[in-house]
C-alpha cells in the first residue's frame, strides 16, 4: 500500500477536446517539471491552438486499492501550446508504450499514453509515424523516462480489491504505426 500522485495533463483548443493524459509518480516525487519539458519539446508536432496544461495540484491515490487518500500540490501549472499550423485528423496520432520489468497476474505490466491528434504531416507515405516525427518524439520521451519517475499503475482487479500496484517505467517507446483514439477513460 503506497500512495501515488496522479497528474492529469489537460489537452484543449481543438475539435474533439478537451481531453487529458494521466501520469503517475510516487507521492514524494514531483513530475511537473519533467512533464512541462516533455510537452514543450513535442508541442509543435500537434496543430495550433492545442494547449497542454500541466497541473500544480491533484489527487493522491492508494495504489493497492485505488482509493483517494488526499491531495498534493507542487510544481506544474505550465501550459505549453502549439504554434504549428497544419491539417490533422481528430483522434489520430501516436502512442507511448510504457514498459516495466514486472509481472502482475501472469502478464508483463505495461501502459499506454495516447498522443492524439498529431498533425497529418507526421505520417509517412506508408501511413506510419514519420522519421521526422520520431526525431522529435523519441528524444523527448527518452528524457522523460531517464528521470525515472513515471509509473505504470495496475488498478485493483475488482471493486474493493487491494491487489493494485504501481511500478516505475523502465523504458518506453513511440509505436511506429498510427493509432486512433475512440474514447478517453475517466
Amino acid at each position: 500500500m503506497t500512495d501515488i500522485r496522479r497528474y492529469r495533463v489537460d489537452w484543449s483548443g481543438l475539435t474533439g477536446l478537451p481531453g487529458y493524459s494521466t501520469f503517475y509518480c510516487g507521492s514524494a516525487i514531483t513530475l511537473g517539471s519533467e512533464l512541462s519539458t516533455f510537452f514543450n519539446a513535442i508541442k509543435n508536432q500537434f496543430p495550433a491552438p492545442l494547449t497542454f496544461t500541466i497541473p500544480n495540484s491533484g489527487d493522491l491515490i492508494d495504489d493497492a486499492t485505488g482509493e483517494l487518500t488526499g491531495a498534493w500540490s507542487g510544481s506544474g501549472g505550465t501550459a505549453p501550446a502549439s504554434s504549428s499550423s497544419g491539417a490533422y485528423m481528430a483522434g489520430t496520432g501516436a502512442y507511448i508504450q510504457w514498459n516495466t520489468g514486472s509481472i502482475v497476474n501472469g502478464r508483463r505490466l505495461k501502459g499506454r499514453t495516447f498522443l492524439c491528434p498529431l498533425k497529418s504531416d507526421n505520417a509517412d507515405s506508408s501511413g506510419n509515424i514519420s522519421s521526422a516525427a520520431h526525431a522529435v518524439l523519441d528524444p523527448a520521451l527518452a528524457t522523460l523516462v531517464a528521470a525515472g519517475k513515471v509509473m505504470v499503475w495496475h488498478r485493483p482487479t475488482s471493486p474493493g480489491g487491494s491487489d493494485g500496484v504501481a511500478i516505475v517505467a523502465g523504458s518506453a517507446s513511440i509505436a511506429p504505426s498510427v493509432t486512433s483514439l475512440r474514447s478517453r477513460r475517466v
